[in-house]
């Protein structure tokens, strides 16, 4: 017996216990299950492409993290996850990297407008726009040449450019590469095809405009 605890004392602290350890095996096993769903989906998605895929488990009840690299649309591309914060701020990402190659201009930088960038027009602070409100109230655009306003504003790169900015609330391109983060890991091959398929719209419109071929 514990030394200063009655018997029924220590029934309570063993059955708080039991239930701690009861509860604690049970979320272990759902993470796990989920690890594994994620796992057989990226996996899958990796083999139909002939992508590789590599996979590193994590600690006890913590997800692992994972990592696909090919190409699209002739351009490489990386997916990975990676973890982020610690205790309550701790999360997951996954990144998207995406070389958009020489058929997108390479120095204008664009990224999503965000509430910030609408309180600083208040105060005169803006971006520079092309000529198109969708685009204007979308995206924060820095750098552009006259043959980046051409290229931008072009049909078959508009509506992608939408596509992106709605999809996504934090990416980014830079020097013709476009990176996309999210605080979410696809489970299936349908959410990853969701996650991707801006990505690829956009990759697709970047090759036709240059007739580039795989």
């Amino acid at each position: 017996m514990l030394t200063g605890m009655t018997g029924i004392q220590i029934g309570i602290f063993s059955s708080v216990f039991g239930v701690g350890l009861g509860v604690a095996s049970l979320i272990g096993y759902v993470r796990w299950q989920h690890w594994k769903q994620q796992l057989q989906a990226w996996q899958g998605f990796a083999n139909t492409r002939d992508w590789s895929f590599f996979a590193r488990s994590g600690f006890m009840y913590s997800a692992g993290t994972m990592e696909m690299k090919g190409r699209l649309a002739g351009r490489p591309i990386s997916v990975e996850t990676e973890h982020r914060g610690f205790g309550r701020h701790f999360h997951i990402v996954t990144i998207i990297r995406h070389g958009l190659g020489d058929g997108f201009p390479r120095g204008v930088t664009i990224r999503p407008q965000t509430l910030g960038d609408a309180f600083l027009t208040m105060f005169g602070v803006k971006d520079e726009e092309i000529g198109d409100a969708s685009l204007d109230n979308a995206l924060d655009l820095r750098n552009v040449t006259p043959k980046a306003r051409a290229v931008l504003l072009s049909a078959a790169m508009r509506q992608p450019l939408l596509n992106l900015a709605r999809a996504f609330e934090t990416f980014s391109i830079e020097d013709g590469v476009l990176t996309v983060e999210v605080i979410a890991v696809p489970r299936t091959t349908i959410e990853l095809y969701g996650l991707l398929n801006p990505v690829r719209e956009l990759a697709d419109a970047v090759r036709g405009a240059v007739g580039q071929t795989d």
